[in-house]
């Protein structure tokens, strides 16, 4: 059941270190279970296996969850990466390996008769996030959540991704196992409480 006050949040989720697979699932569930007054898991695209882009040698595995949320984005961040520590990861070089990377993607609130993404430009967030257009890795998990609708500056994730030359693309291949595990939790509308 939507909210008008609901905020749709993308976040992508990723990492090429350890068990992936296993660190993929555990974040999915810290995102629909830590905060559960604030945030709400209501989809969960398939695993990507991609290749890495920078210094990482090994290949990532790539997933987009999408939230529902009446939080700020600078909250639904702060989130996120309370979840990336808890799950080891440290700031290196950037593209380097790492255990966990949570990307807030998007954010969108309603506006009948649809949803239009925010904009925001702060030190350390950018709404929607810089890049988006240009990474397969996220494009294709984020279709397979929204479809055709327009939710990158007017344009769907297919659209995007079409534009994309074959040297851009990373994904390897779809993986069989998901994240959500059945997990996806119906009920209270979540609000937002302090960070």
């Amino acid at each position: 059941m939507q909210r008008d006050d609901q905020l749709r949040a993308f976040v992508a989720v990723g990492g090429n270190l350890g068990d992936r697979l296993a660190t993929l699932r555990s974040a999915v569930h810290m995102l629909g279970h830590d905060h559960p007054a604030e945030l709400r898991v209501v989809g969960v695209s398939p695993i990507y296996e991609t290749r890495p882009i920078g210094p990482s040698v090994e290949p990532f595995f790539n997933a987009v969850v999408e939230l529902r949320t009446r939080c700020a984005p600078r909250v639904v961040l702060d989130r996120l990466l309370a979840i990336e520590v808890r799950h080891g990861r440290q700031r290196g070089r950037r593209w380097d390996a790492r255990t966990l990377d949570l990307d807030l993607l998007l954010m969108l609130r309603p506006t009948p008769p649809g949803w239009v993404a925010l904009t925001v430009r702060e030190d350390g967030l950018q709404l929607p996030h810089p890049g988006l257009a240009q990474r397969d890795f996220v494009l294709v998990p984020l279709a397979d959540l929204v479809g055709d609708e327009p939710v990158v500056d007017g344009r769907s994730p297919a659209s995007w991704l079409a534009a994309l030359a074959e040297g851009e693309r990373t994904i390897l291949r779809r993986v069989d196992e998901g994240l959500d595990g059945g997990e996806l939790r119906e009920g209270a509308q979540p609000g937002c409480g302090t960070p």
